[in-house]
């Protein structure tokens, strides 16, 4: 009887050794190969970039389209004309230490048309001009963002912190176009 009870705890434990060598590789989600390609083509479509650190990366023309970027590090990132459409970018972090940097989407602005940005910190982004048509922005931290011309058609911003944002002559979710006073 102790000697299966002996057995079994090996194999438990070779279990347990084999799960921690496995695990942070599956948990982290993204091979560093694909952020350094990323950084150098600027391509990387439908790849999983999850929990990714491109803090600064220089994104601009991008195409991230349908890329998971589920809790990746993009603050002072710059994502002029990226191509994020259908991007999965919940709880991603965007927000830089002053009102020039953050998700930059001057320019032609972003695509971010059907991303997924639930509970994204997007708290001083500059959004001008961006595409979020049917974005999902449930529960984002909206703060000061700078919507400025920016495309919210039929996009979801149910529970988004929208204090002091910027939506200046913004396509609103229902198909209007802003009335709010522009500001600098």
């Amino acid at each position: 009887m102790a000697t299966q009870f002996i057995r079994m705890g090996m194999k438990v434990f070779g279990f347990l050794v084999l799960l921690v060598a496995v695990v942070p590789s599956v948990v982290m989600g993204f091979d560093s190969r694909r952020v350094d390609q990323i950084k150098l083509t600027k391509q990387c479509p439908k790849c999983d970039l999850s929990e990714a650190d491109l803090f600064g990366a220089d994104l601009r023309q991008a195409n991230l389209q349908g890329a998971i970027l589920v809790g990746v590090d993009l603050e002072n990132a710059d994502l002029r004309e990226a191509n994020l459409r259908r991007a999965d970018l919940s709880l991603s972090f965007f927000w830089g230490s002053s009102s020039e940097v953050g998700l930059q989407a001057n320019e032609g602005g972003a695509n971010l048309r059907g991303a997924n940005l639930q509970g994204a910190d997007l708290e001083k982004a500059n959004l001008i001009g961006a595409d979020l048509e049917g974005a999902d922005l449930s529960g984002a931290n909206l703060s000061s963002a700078n919507f400025q011309g920016a495309n919210l058609k039929g996009a979801s911003l149910v529970q988004a912190n929208l204090q002091q944002a910027n939506f200046c002559n913004a396509i609103m979710p229902n198909g209007t176009k802003s009335t709010t006073a522009c500001r600098r």
